[in-house]
């Protein structure tokens, strides 16, 4: 096993490459920056100082303005980070919440079943309008269908 500490979680594949191409765009604006740094090479006649200055303060403007992407850039990176972040604090709250709800639901007795009659000494004010299973068959009589008629009528014709 490596000397390593602690493996670094691994990031969701569309996020690595975002992160590999932002950096990769990055890197080729400061090498940019340092072709074109690097392309003013000093000549050996002495330039005039006012071409001189106006070089200066061109290269001062934009390395202030690069300056100035770079800590935009930054800025929202650290935004994005920081409202994924929050977003993980609500979702980790939510779940904890959730779990909390569901252990303090009361829990139905060992001996309750759903099958088991319930009996009372009185009936209440209700009344009963639909007669139990037993006693509505011995009441009525089953309706005879067409098939049955047609049969009967054919036994008494014999």
């Amino acid at each position: 096993m490596s000397l390593q500490t602690k493996p670094t979680e691994r990031l969701p594949r569309w996020q690595f490459r975002k992160k590999k191409k932002v950096e990769k765009r990055r890197k080729k604006r400061q090498a940019n920056a340092e072709a074109t740094k690097s392309t003013m090479i000093p000549t050996i006649k002495e330039p005039d100082t006012s071409l001189l200055l106006a070089e200066k303060q061109k290269y001062e403007q934009e390395k202030r303005t690069w300056e100035q992407r770079e800590t935009k850039f930054k800025l929202v990176e650290l935004a994005k980070q920081k409202a994924r972040e929050k977003e993980e604090r609500a979702k980790a709250l939510t779940q904890k919440r959730w779990q909390d709800t569901l252990m303090t639901l009361p829990m139905l007795a060992p001996s309750f079943s759903i099958d088991a009659e319930i009996k009372t000494s009185s009936k209440g004010p209700f009344m009963t309008f639909v007669q139990p299973a037993s006693d509505a068959t011995s009441s009525r009589l089953r309706k005879t269908t067409y098939r049955e008629r047609f049969l009967q009528r054919k036994r008494n014709k014999l």
